[in-house]
């Protein structure tokens, strides 16, 4: 395998997370008619748009906050309310990993790339000052950070890769991308990539090493 490029997902690659809490926080807020609040919001593509900087965080607050109060008989919801449902996903991101990134840094061009949205990345930046006194993550861990929400593309679609080979001037088939999704995996194969389907709750530093990209002496979980 030859590689001079790695670009991983963030959330549940580098970055641990609990997928259920969002549907079951929304759902404490919404109440009964949470099943009708979703639909209306994905028949709005409220998700996808906020995760390509289509709607401002206000739009997207104020959508959903509006959408469950119309639906449900439960108390008014603050914005506050919906922020802290919406970043209820985030479990953390262990102090071993960062070292890693930075032990891949010697070797290789280390890239973010993710589905995220402007609530989200204020939350990550919050975290990493509070718990691990960092300032610099994106500058300091990465050659480069692509976020959906900033660079108006995600995944799957093609463009996406296409836009971080260019932007980056990386070749395709001298990069390799983690992601715990299949499908945006298989897209990135679709560009020349070579992708790399990362199982949820397994470690990304065990994966390089079985990979041949990192010595195991190289880190120390």
């Amino acid at each position: 395998m030859h590689v001079k490029n790695i670009v991983f997902d963030f959330g549940n690659v580098l970055f641990d997370l609990d997928l259920g809490k969002i549907p079951e926080t929304l759902q404490t807020l919404c109440g009964d008619r949470y099943p009708v609040v979703m639909e209306r919001l994905h028949q709005k593509r409220i998700f996808e748009l906020y995760e390509t900087g289509g709607i401002s965080t206000a739009e997207f607050v104020e959508t959903l906050r509006e959408l469950a109060e119309h639906e449900s008989s439960a108390p008014p919801i603050t914005a506050d309310h919906v922020a802290t449902a919406w970043n209820s996903i985030f479990i953390g991101m262990p102090r071993h990993r960062f070292d890693f990134l930075l032990r891949l840094r010697q070797q290789y061009k280390v890239f973010l790339l993710s589905n995220i949205n402007d609530l989200h990345e204020r939350w990550i930046t919050a975290y990493m000052a509070r718990e691990h006194n960092i300032q610099d993550f994106e500058t300091h861990y990465f050659d480069g950070v692509y976020y959906s929400h900033l660079i108006r593309l995600r995944k799957p679609d093609r463009d996406i890769y296409e836009y971080v080979l260019a932007d980056a001037e990386l070749v395709a088939g001298e990069t390799i991308f983690f992601d715990d999704l299949q499908i945006n995996v298989e897209a990135a194969r679709q560009v020349g990539i070579q992708g790399v389907w990362h199982a949820v709750g397994s470690d990304i530093e065990e994966r390089c090493v079985s990979l041949g990209l990192i010595n195991q002496g190289q880190f120390s979980p």
